[in-house]
């Protein structure tokens, strides 16, 4: 069965001084009187259902996440105790959801990013669950094509494309790195 991660976290220093550690971005309307992470978790809204859906966020954001989302239940939210970056985060959440459901297809999402439209981004998501539904070995991850270079960004290799929703999918190579930003200037 399909579920989704959302990742809500983070230390509230990114818009500051509107965003402050007792209200991250993730949870100041900000775009039609909604947060992010109400955008977030209305994205997945016939894509995902409600009842699998996880917020993993600092557990001193509990009370407001709830109030964001009021149909979240108790054991959708996944309280950190100490924020330990995205890795842990994501990990500690697939790991509640394997043990909850051990046939899982985790999707994996931010609560700080607005994605649109709505419709392409579903059919994208679509196609990444159906790949991992079919192969249950793959692991999906999505790319932006850079636009200019830069060194604060981590580039995937890849190989052999076939067709899909969006411009292209292809295989990894495996490789996932940050270039030096002389390399990054070259790209």
């Amino acid at each position: 069965m399909r579920h989704a991660l959302i990742i809500a976290g983070g230390a509230g220093t990114r818009l500051w001084p509107m965003s402050r550690a007792a209200r991250p971005k993730q949870l100041i309307p900000l775009v039609g009187g909604k947060s992010l992470l109400q955008l977030a978790f209305e994205r997945l809204n016939g894509l995902i259902p409600v009842e699998n859906r996880c917020i993993c966020a600092g557990q001193q954001h509990a009370a407001l996440i709830r109030q964001a989302l009021p149909g979240l239940r108790a054991e959708q939210f996944l309280g950190e105790p100490e924020g330990r970056d995205t890795l842990n985060a994501v990990g500690y959440g697939a790991a509640v959801i394997a043990q909850r459901d051990p046939d899982a297809v985790i999707a994996v999402f931010t609560a700080d990013h607005i994605i649109e439209p709505r419709e392409v981004f579903q059919r994208v998501v679509d196609h990444g669950c159906r790949l991992v539904e079919q192969h249950a070995s793959t692991l999906v991850t999505f790319g932006i094509a850079p636009t200019s270079p830069s060194h604060s960004c981590s580039s995937i290799g890849t190989s052999a494309s076939s067709s899909g929703p969006a411009s292209r999918t292809s295989s990894s190579t495996g490789s996932l790195s940050g270039p030096s930003h002389q390399c990054s200037r070259c790209a």
